[in-house]
């Protein structure tokens, strides 16, 4: 019996039951936890968080052993690799030097799921992440008394129960999975996954303004798999973890907005087997579900976070041969050149008082005190020096509002026949405020999307629209966060 646990940032799931390439469920418990004890992954009051868990588990008196963890945090850095088909020694070999880039990792580990093989490649979801990070979680939970065996990533989860459903299987297809204010969004393409983001939506849930965000994330996928030279039309979106009647207000948002093909819920299939009458939840635990599908080679930080260095050791006639004789040998030859040594040993002695007295010597001490001042001025420079091109990385890290991000804005509204007023400009944040005018709201979706394409901002937020009927324009309120990169 499993024990497979999700901790987001506002609740805590556990399901309980049988794994391996079918899953039986035999009970699902859920709890919203408090803001901040959990934020982004990262445990930022683990007093409160253990506590938490502490009632958590008393309440619905789940299991202490064969924990299976499933986490999601920006700590955790994912690649889907292909690589020169190999065993398993050799792929982990490899997987430091694909993780090149990533230079903020004091002591990291790896670990790696396959996720197809042809005759000479191999395609794998890799993570990276910092020891301390899964230890963290090692921790908390030990000192409740509970046996963690595995921790996996909540991407890699859900790519791995999407890819048992028969629905999605050779389908190029987009898959929503909503979690309260947060969307994961899957681009499938026969078989596979080939690109995933998650994303954080600002309006109510079971609102059409919630469903414009959905096709606004379809269109989103569509442009990147442009560019990514995957010509194929998306034939499905499919819709999980809605409640109600949120999905027939999401499908005709949708349909609305134009999104290709149709909108469908994903649906349980029989070798997912849920407790009778919770059939329809089983959308809300796609994650934990899949952690508990089997698969040969998957990934679980607990072993690397736990890998020791081994050391090797030899004992009995081996130690004897190799370290014992060897030096019994040297010690009887040198026996026979004893009397040349202690007659060159009288010789050194006699060399090492001249130069201790030339070390004493007082101009040589005084000379020795101003060569340790000279030192120590140097590294008091060198501290300087270091601090001077910190601060200017911070300086070139912060963006410049001038005229080419002005031109810029410019070229990108005019394009989509877009009127744009720069209301201001806040320095200490980086906050550009601007009004969006059109005579059609797609006009201004577009220049949004192009915007947040573009890199000159890390983040757009805006409010909805208003309408003037004397000019018969659109008008959007937006607040443009400038990337470190902007007017560079």
């Amino acid at each position: 019996m499993t024990t497979s646990v999700y901790l987001s940032n506002s609740t805590i799931n556990a399901v309980v039951g049988s794994g391996g390439k079918k899953v039986r469920v035999k009970r699902v418990c859920s709890v919203e936890i408090p803001e901040g004890s959990l934020i982004n992954g990262i445990i930022t009051n683990e007093v409160d968080l253990s506590e938490q868990l502490k009632e958590f588990w008393t309440q619905n008196k789940l299991p202490k052993k064969d924990v299976a963890l499933v986490i999601n945090s920006s700590q955790l850095v994912l690649k889907t690799l292909t690589l020169p088909k190999a065993n398993d020694k050799k792929i982990r070999e490899l997987l430091p030097m694909e993780f090149g880039d990533v230079s903020d990792q004091k002591d990291p580990i790896l670990d790696y799921m396959k996720e197809s093989t042809d005759k000479s490649t191999v395609s794998v979801h890799a993570v990276m992440t910092d020891r301390s990070f899964i230890q963290g979680y090692l921790n908390l939970f030990k000192e409740l008394g509970i046996k963690v065996t595995s921790i996996n990533v909540a991407r890699t989860c859900r790519n791995k129960l999407l890819g048992t459903l028969k629905q999605v299987r050779d389908k190029v297809c987009v898959v929503h999975m909503i979690d309260g204010t947060s969307i994961n969004s899957v681009l499938w393409v026969n078989g596979a996954s080939v690109y995933a983001t998650q994303r954080r939506v600002f309006c109510e849930a079971g609102t059409p303004q919630f469903g414009t965000e959905l096709a606004r994330l379809v269109n989103n996928i569509q442009q990147f798999a442009i560019t990514q030279q995957i010509h194929e039309q998306i034939e499905t979106v499919y819709l999980a973890g809605v409640q109600g009647d949120e999905f027939e207000i999401y499908r005709q948002a949708l349909a609305e907005a134009g999104t290709p093909g149709s909108c469908e819920l994903l649906q349980p299939e029989k070798h997912i087997r849920m407790p009778k009458g919770m059939e329809r939840e089983y959308a809300r635990y796609i994650a934990e579900l899949g952690n508990m599908i089997r698969v040969k080679q998957d990934i679980n930080l607990v072993i690397p976070a736990r890998k020791k260095v081994k050391v090797s050791t030899e004992s009995g006639p081996k130690v004897w041969k190799r370290y014992v004789i060897p030096p019994v040998v040297l010690l009887l030859g040198c026996g026979a050149v004893t009397g040349v040594l202690f007659y060159q040993e009288h010789l050194k002695k006699s060399e090492l008082q001249e130069i201790q007295d030339y070390i004493n010597a007082p101009d040589n001490v005084a000379a020795c005190a101003q060569a340790d001042e000279v030192q120590r001025q140097i590294s008091e420079m060198s501290g300087k020096i270091s601090q001077i091109r910190w601060v200017e990385g911070c300086i070139l890290s912060y963006p410049y509002m001038n005229s080419s991000v002005v031109q810029a804005l410019q070229a990108y509204a005019q394009a989509q026949a877009v009127e744009l007023e720069i209301k201001s400009y806040t320095a200490e944040s980086g906050n550009l405020s601007v009004d969006a005018k059109a005579e059609n709201v797609t006009l201004i979706n577009q220049f949004i999307d192009q915007l947040e394409a573009s890199g000159i901002f890390d983040d757009i937020q805006y409010s909805g629209y208003s309408y003037d009927e004397q000019t018969l324009l659109y008008t959007i309120n937006m607040s443009c966060y400038l990337s470190e990169h902007a007017g560079r």
